[in-house]
């Protein structure tokens, strides 16, 4: 006989907190977890993952997590074709499947006040032990859960949400799932390709990645404002030529003389922030000198603009400049600054603008 736990929810997207949960339910109970995913998402703003890329998702989170051994996935409502499923209807199925083991059903802690509500809650209670986790400055009903005989699990919880991941302001999630949204252009990974077209945007994921792994190999705390600067760089690129020219005279007229290939690192920083809401300085700076540079670059302003010239779909090889970045970001951006110089003079490119001026007689002194 062995214990297994229901873990019910939309997990749009799974992130650290629920694996979290997952893992201490298993170890209090000494049980197997199963990840339910409901076929809808509550979510209704347009667009969520599908319930397929949901459970590939949860999988790639449990592959990640080291404990593929105990936690699983179950499509029981994914592939329901009932128009409305019920949570006693998912614990019948286990029961049915599972007759002489022991079923937990996990709640969340918002939910225990309201089991009452739930359809056939007494006898989904008879069915399967009620289980929860308290959540910090959240009071439960007492009378509820001795009625119900619910049992508390206790471990600690990640004050985590799917909506903040879904909106580009967490990434608390495993990485493979991080990957996985932008190779699939989910959530905010959907808005951002909205603005730009597909060859561009897989620049732009493949920045984001590159910078991401840099700034984790590098230990550097806010690894997520490398993905989100790496993956929004490049959004100010296909605006109509005529309207970035307008843009410039209005508002960036310091600039307006620069060529025209340079404007959309300035009208991409505006766009950040209108439309993405962005006010975190260093990532606006990221975006508005990734082309050109300039003198006093701050850490991630080296690492975007780095990972912009050398990420592995430009199509030259350069491992070698990768792999120093990954070792050092100062010492690695001065190689790349260094390979690009030359670049220019190879190539006959002119870089008369003063920010690239500044930027190499700053560093390459």
């Amino acid at each position: 006989m062995k214990n297994i736990v229901i873990f019910g929810g939309a997990f749009d997207p799974i992130h650290n907190g629920h694996v979290n949960m997952a893992i201490n339910a298993s170890k209090a109970l000494n049980a197997e977890v199963f990840f339910v995913p409901a076929r809808v998402s509550v979510w209704k703003e347009g667009s969520g993952a599908s319930a397929k890329e949901r459970i590939k998702m949860i999988e790639l989170a449990i592959k990640e997590s080291g404990y593929s051994d105990v936690l699983h996935v179950s499509d029981i409502e994914a592939n329901s074709k009932k128009e409305k499923n019920y949570s006693i209807d998912t614990v019948k199925f286990f029961k049915e499947k599972y007759p002489n083991d022991n079923l937990y059903f996990l709640l969340g802690t918002d939910h225990v006040n309201l089991f009452d509500k739930w359809k056939d809650a007494e006898l989904m209670a008879s069915l399967a032990n009620i289980v929860y986790f308290s959540r910090p400055g959240y009071i439960n009903d007492q009378n509820m859960i001795e009625h119900y005989n619910m049992q508390e699990i206790v471990g600690e919880l990640n004050d985590i949400s799917s909506t903040d991941i879904r909106e580009m302001r967490s990434f608390e999630i495993a990485d493979s799932v991080l990957y996985y949204i932008l190779d699939h252009k989910l959530y905010f990974a959907s808005k951002v390709r909205s603005y730009i077209g597909e060859k561009r945007y897989n620049h732009s994921a493949s920045v984001a990645k590159l910078a991401y792994e840099i700034a984790k190999s590098n230990h550097i705390k806010d690894t997520k404002d490398y993905l989100i600067a790496g993956l929004i760089h490049d959004i100010g690129k296909e605006v109509e030529k005529d309207k970035q020219i307008s843009m410039m005279k209005s508002l960036y007229p310091e600039f307006k003389d620069f060529p025209f290939v340079i404007y959309h690192q300035f009208i991409g920083e505006y766009l950040v922030k209108k439309d993405f809401g962005i006010e975190n300085q260093d990532i606006l700076n990221a975006v508005k000198y990734h082309t050109t540079g300039r003198a006093n670059m701050s850490t991630l302003e080296k690492c975007i603009y780095a990972s912009d010239k050398i990420e592995p779909t430009r199509g030259f090889d350069s491992q070698d400049l990768i792999n120093k970045m990954k070792v050092n970001i100062d010492k690695g951006f001065i190689a790349v600054l260094t390979a690009n110089q030359e670049y220019f003079k190879v190539k006959k490119i002119p870089y008369d603008n003063s920010l690239t001026k500044e930027c190499f007689d700053y560093y390459l002194k």
